[in-house]
């Protein structure tokens, strides 16, 4: 281990895979739009359906990509920089990008002169002003943790991390697959009882996502992983479908982050793209471009969901379109923009590090 170096190495494919799970999260948005506006059943709402199915890896590709730069070897990590450097701005993203929401919903859906409406009323509209800020939080915990990881992480076996890894499969994914699967009372009961705290929610996903990139991962795992992926992916369909029309409205519940076929191709995802680019790429403006992309990845996050509801609100590119171009079309259009504007944005000199 390095102890001089004080950050990791550039990795292109991070770029590209960070650039790949904002995309998904788009048309993961999108495509939930055009699923409410189908009965249960028809054509557009299977289709709809589907393709929401497939766009679920967003936020545990993220996760895994912090969880290998941050637990590296190869980068310095202090508690006082943690704090001050990576919480310190995401809670600065927070603030701005909150403050933004309540200022587009107040002028757009309540019409009101929010200036005169007091300064209280104003931080308490910007402390829950979009659903999608979970995200900021979630990751500014783990990072609390990432002095802790690092020690652990450096200091144990490979046996000892696929031991930590199989417990968040087991008590983790499987227990959240067969809760949403079974779906009864005494089922979700029986869960909250084998529930262990220190492998429930993210973490698992930020350690494997280290895993994956600093040890070796046998050639039988990745054939494994890559043949169960097609057949995850159609019985997670095929689940939603089934309880979908069984209920009557859209059940989504199997398609969670922690549901073990969603698990499957994040997984499939992470190790192919990976493998498949390498961390340095030979063409320097290729590199270049990614890297310019991928750090504008926060801004698109951050602004999809506006624009996305100003569109659908506006029936603008929405609602007049078969839902497989349609999905497509509003997901590139929402993603473009949404770039674009956070390049901006990241370019002003001295707070667009804090914008996006």
């Amino acid at each position: 281990m390095n102890r001089n170096s004080t950050s990791a190495k550039h990795n292109t494919s991070f770029d590209i895979l960070r650039i790949i799970a904002a995309f998904s999260v788009v048309v993961l948005h999108v495509s939930g739009q055009y699923i409410m506006s189908y009965p249960v059943g028809s054509d557009e709402f299977c289709m709809s359906n589907f393709i929401n199915s497939v766009s679920r890896f967003g936020v545990p590709i993220f996760v895994m990509i912090s969880g290998a730069i941050f637990l590296s070897e190869e980068k310095s990590v202090s508690i006082s920089k943690i704090w001050l450097k990576n919480i310190f701005r995401l809670l600065i993203v927070f603030l701005i990008w909150s403050f933004g929401y309540y200022v587009f919903q107040s002028l757009y859906y309540w019409h009101f002169d929010f200036w005169n409406k007091g300064l209280l009323r104003t931080l308490v509209g910007c402390v829950y002003a979009s659903e999608h800020f979970w995200f900021l939080f979630m990751i500014m915990g783990l990072y609390t943790l990432i002095p802790l990881l690092r020690t652990w992480v450096h200091n144990a076996t490979t046996k000892e991390l696929y031991y930590f890894v199989t417990l968040f499969v087991v008590f983790q994914i499987l227990r959240t697959t067969f809760t949403i699967l079974l779906d009864k009372s005494l089922i979700y009961k029986l869960s909250d009882m084998f529930t262990i705290v220190e492998l429930s929610g993210y973490l698992g996903y930020f350690v494997l996502g280290y895993l994956l990139t600093a040890r070796p991962v046998s050639s039988k795992i990745k054939i494994l992983v890559y043949s169960l992926t097609p057949i995850g992916i159609i019985a997670n369909y095929a689940v939603s479908h089934y309880l979908s029309n069984k209920n009557g409205f859209y059940t989504p519940g199997i398609y969670d982050c922690f549901g073990f076929f969603t698990f499957i191709h994040i997984i499939a995802l992470f190790l192919f793209v990976t493998d498949l680019i390498p961390a340095e790429i030979s063409n320097p403006k290729l590199s270049s471009y990614f890297k310019k992309l991928s750090l504008d990845t926060l801004g698109i996050y951050m602004m999809h969901v506006a624009l996305l509801e100003y569109f659908v609100n506006e029936k603008i590119l929405f609602g007049h379109m078969h839902p497989i171009p349609g999905i497509l079309l509003l997901s590139i259009i929402c993603f473009v923009i949404s770039g674009i504007v956070s390049a901006i944005l990241r370019r002003i000199p001295l707070i667009g590090h804090y914008i996006c």
